[in-house]
């Protein structure tokens, strides 16, 4: 398995995850689930099945939220998140390129190209566009 690099915020919510579904320990610390677990719905060991309710879950979120349609109309689902994640870091990541984020996201630099960044212009980064690369200061031991 390859590792990922995720966001700091999800590191709080994974925590939580691990305690609701493993618990603490005597001196307070979390409970460690195995190494390949899922991080949702780990003990629904049919994986289409808990997919399945991964989706239901978020339809009934989207639609509380009054969120389940785009401002084109078009249907969010569960997959939605990937994209909204991988535009999120195409907008606001300092300086992240495309073949960083693809290989975070398991796809090709093609991929986000054509489904992702189709919609961005060069306008939308001009900061980055007339940015500088600031020469790094090597500290000696």
């Amino acid at each position: 398995m390859v590792p990922i690099v995720t966001m700091k915020t999800a590191v709080n919510v994974y925590r939580r995850q691990v305690e609701e579904q493993y618990g603490l320990d005597k001196n307070r610390k979390l409970n460690k689930p195995p190494p390949n677990d899922y991080v949702f719905l780990p003990k629904q060991l049919n994986r289409d099945k808990a997919l399945k309710e991964l989706q239901q879950q978020i339809s009934v979120v989207l639609s509380a939220a009054k969120l389940k349609q785009g401002a084109k109309g078009e249907e969010r689902s569960l997959y939605s998140l990937r994209h909204t994640s991988i535009m999120f870091r195409l907008l606001y990541g300092e300086g992240i390129d495309l073949l960083t984020l693809a290989r975070n996201a398991r796809t090709s630099p093609e991929m986000i190209d054509r489904f992702y960044a189709r919609h961005l212009s060069a306008e939308m980064n001009i900061d980055i566009l007339q940015s500088k690369r600031l020469k790094k200061v090597m500290k000696k031991s």
